[in-house]
């Protein structure tokens, strides 16, 4: 079986791909060249087919030609491209990984602007995009969610936990903890907010040396994680997308875990492991099994419905723009 993924979040698409290789299939990540700042196509690049930008569509669609299973992240636009060219010849796969269905305003301030929110224009956006989903997710066979919190926004998905390298993660080489204080890290990224996690642990008086690390100024490429982590005693997991504390454990933790730090979760509680659900190979026998489900018909109807109402929702505002034009 040829496993074709197209796109790659965080470095998922690339783990299953080798692990899903390491399993005896051939699998391969489809992806545009120097697009990545964190080195990890750089990393995974013997399992990947690297391509300009204006390349990404056609070479996808050219390359699942030979595919038996496309399994597309966060692209949702691809699924429908690619579902109009084969038809029903191909299992077609869309996986979310979080803010590209979850959604991100880019402002986790604590200024709330209900107008910018109403206005016409970010509306009649906010349906078109929420239209292209709908349309994506009714012509996938499956549809997967890489966290449970997504399962509430995505009618009909599959948690499908994040796969973690645990060749490059591992306990290997961690330094030993001495005296009662330990070090804790925090890492700013692009949708976290570091100031409302600061705030929420010092109201709840958490015994931490704490270090910020700043990885939207100082990138830390993805060879170099390991080492970076095992410096540190406990990764903070505190993120805060649009105000709202997350309550999954983050990639960037269950990394740390596999490199046997404690991780400080949003209940402020230690984990001390990593959940076997997302050893790999555990992730890829699920994977298998989710490629040869197609989904039941009840669950497309429900889709069908929404995207009949959205397209008349979003048709409105043509019409009127059509008979202002004319009057």
């Amino acid at each position: 079986m040829y496993v074709l993924h197209i796109w790659d979040q965080a470095g998922v698409a690339f783990i299953l791909a080798k692990f899903q290789q390491m399993n005896g299939n051939e699998s391969k990540v489809i992806r545009v060249k120097n697009a990545d700042k964190y080195g990890i196509d750089e990393f995974y690049k013997e399992y990947g087919l690297f391509v300009t930008t204006e390349e990404l569509v056609y070479k996808s669609i050219e390359e699942a030609r030979r595919a038996d299973v496309i399994h597309i992240h966060s692209l949702p636009e691809m699924v429908i491209n690619i579902r109009n060219t084969y038809g029903e010849s191909k299992v077609i796969i869309l996986h979310y990984h979080g803010t590209d269905i979850r959604g991100f305003s880019g402002d986790n301030s604590r200024i709330f602007s209900l107008r910018n929110i109403l206005k016409p224009k970010n509306i009649v956006g906010k349906i078109r995009k929420r239209r292209l989903h709908i349309k994506a997710q009714r012509l996938a066979d499956r549809v997967i969610v890489s966290t449970p919190d997504l399962i509430r926004l995505v009618k009909g998905s599959i948690f499908l936990p994040n796969p973690i390298d645990t060749d490059h993660f591992n306990k290997k080489m961690i330094k030993e903890r001495s005296g009662d204080v330990y070090e804790g890290v925090l890492v700013n990224s692009e949708v976290t907010n570091v100031e409302l996690a600061m705030s929420y642990c010092r109201h709840k008086k958490i015994n931490l040396n704490i270090n910020i690390y700043d990885r939207t100024k100082n990138p830390i490429y993805y060879k170099d994680v390991p080492n970076f982590l095992k410096k540190y005693d406990v990764y903070i997991d505190l993120r805060f997308v649009d105000r709202k504390l997350l309550k999954n454990l983050s990639k960037t933790a269950l990394e740390a875990l596999a490199c046997g730090l404690r991780v400080l979760n949003y209940n402020l509680e230690f984990v001390d492991n990593l959940p076997s659900e997302h050893c790999p190979t555990n992730v890829v026998t699920i994977l298998s099994s989710i490629y040869s489900n197609k989904r039941n018909r009840p669950e497309i109807n429900k889709l069908e419905l929404e995207l009949a109402v959205l397209n008349i929702i979003y048709g409105i505002p043509i019409l009127l723009r059509k008979l202002l034009k004319h009057s």
